[in-house]
């Protein structure tokens, strides 16, 4: 047998990476977008390996619904209806197993991105472009890397606990590998410090490549710097986390949204503040199995916003509007629906969120804040970002003014209202030491930090089949 990952890296270095499988009816597809790997020798057929790649990030069990849905739903912002379809109900109960299907699906995709991406940045090296395309192949490479990179992020953040949970962020990471391999691999986990710096490297790597532009659905240079703004502050690397987030914040070509055109701004596509959206097309989807037709009421309608969540927005907070109070038929007599993804039953094609400008502020004021605990005048600025998001939200709201831990915990509550059902939630209470208040639909249990249930299995498919692979602790 052989591990999710190793399997991966047959598959793409066999054939084409735009499948999940390796039967006959792999070999029959002929998918427009799939390509032999060896046939990537110009900059059209490393493009296409490019999109083969951002199409693993589309799948449900990616960011089309597990990665978004888990974090949200395993804490305090929602929980699944007790009239349901029966999905996601380990997550809900906080009695995820390794053999759930779900975190399965979203390991095998992960390594795919990694494993696909790897080969394709192995092709590239060993193209000369002519001088006309250098830009735009440095371009696509500089994808590649942050592609690699994203999915490495989400990798360590789901499946080992944060960089500051031992000394010098020595405990279990993820699988650390970059070169393609035609033969069967069986990778071990490096520690977390390591896996962090092969992508803050990979990151770095792309910074260096790409132009200051936007493009729809792929890495840009403000997304690559503004992940980067992500990993620093998941690393408590507060001044780099804070020149990161700045340099997004000054970048002009993208703005934060008025508060008259944030709720409408869920329905549409690559808002003026969006980083980086998952580009669902009608024709290019998870159908009923992305997490819009999670939430509406005319799909599954299983997930649910709970009270608790709903009741930190005042009444005149724009974001209060993306939760609407309403009963559920032979379910929940005071309900409260998410409208995140309207278009989950339509067109089926919301474009997930992975990174906002509106995240930059929060990423600033937090690393200030933290500064400000030993260098009293980066309070200042803590507080007028925190300010910036806070009466984006709520003109009306009164400025916050706060300081030390209180104003720490302050952003931290701010990332929860503006973040909401993006898959941020449990990753930031982990990682500011917090306990986890788990809500059901008619329980609530508080799960004490630090607590090894806060992160996910290794796939039991990856246990058997990887004699190299280690278990996260309190697992089987």
């Amino acid at each position: 047998m052989r591990s999710l990952a190793s399997y991966t890296i047959i598959l793409a270095a066999c054939a084409a990476f735009m499948t999940a499988g390796c039967g006959k009816s792999f070999l029959e597809l002929k998918n427009p977008q799939a390509i032999d790997f060896d046939q990537i020798k110009d900059l059209e057929s490393l493009t296409t390996a490019s999109t083969g790649v951002y199409s693993r990030f589309k799948q449900a069990n990616y960011y089309n619904r597990t990665f978004i849905l888990v974090p949200e739903l395993m804490s305090d912002n929602c929980f699944i209806s007790i009239r349901n379809f029966g999905r996601y109900l380990n997550q809900d109960r906080f009695a995820v197993g390794n053999g759930d299907s779900y975190l399965t699906g979203a390991w095998q995709l992960m390594n795919q991105v990694i494993v696909n991406a790897n080969l394709a940045l192995s092709s590239a090296q060993k193209i000369t472009f002519p001088a006309a395309e250098q830009a735009k192949a440095s371009q696509v490479t500089g994808e590649l890397y942050a592609c690699r990179a994203l999915a490495m992020f989400d990798m360590v953040r789901l499946f080992a606990q944060p960089y500051n949970f031992s000394a010098g962020a020595a405990h279990l990471g993820i699988p650390v590998y970059t070169q393609p391999s035609n033969q069967i691999i069986y990778p071990n986990r490096e520690n977390v410090a390591k896996s962090y710096a092969q992508i803050v490297a990979d990151l770095k790597q792309a910074e260096s490549l790409m132009a200051n532009a936007k493009s729809n659905g792929r890495f840009t240079l403000a997304a690559v710097q503004g992940l980067l703004a992500k990993v620093y502050l998941y690393q408590e690397d507060w001044a780099n986390a804070e020149t990161y987030a700045t340099k997004v914040i000054d970048n002009t070509l993208y703005t934060l949204l008025p508060a008259s055109g944030y709720v409408a701004s869920w329905s549409a596509k690559f808002s003026a503040e969006s980083l980086l959206e998952i580009g669902n097309t009608p024709n290019s989807n998870s159908g009923s199995d992305g997490i819009g037709y999670m939430t509406e009421q005319a799909g599954y309608g299983d997930l649910l916003a709970s009270k608790d969540l709903y009741d930190t927005y005042t009444a005149t907070d724009v974001r209060r509007g993306l939760i609407t109070p309403g009963a559920r038929v032979n379910a929940e007599p005071q309900a409260y629906f998410i409208g995140k993804y309207p278009n989950g039953v339509g067109t089926k094609d919301d474009n997930p969120k992975v990174l906002r400008k509106a995240e930059m502020w929060l990423i600033r004021a937090e690393a200030r804040a933290e500064l400000s605990l030993t260098d009293a005048s980066k309070r200042a600025g803590a507080l007028a970002d925190l300010n910036v998001i806070v009466k984006r939200a709520d003109p009306s709201a009164t400025d916050v003014d706060l300081s030390g831990e209180a104003l720490i915990d302050r952003i931290i509550l701010e990332r929860r209202k503006e973040l909401a059902f993006e898959g941020n939630r449990l990753f930031d209470l982990n990682r500011k030491g917090k306990d986890v208040i788990n809500i059901q639909s008619d329980a609530q249990t508080t799960y004490k930090y630090p607590n090894n249930r806060f992160i996910m299995p290794i796939p039991y498919d990856e246990m058997n089949a990887n004699p190299n692979m280690e278990q996260n602790p309190g697992w089987r």
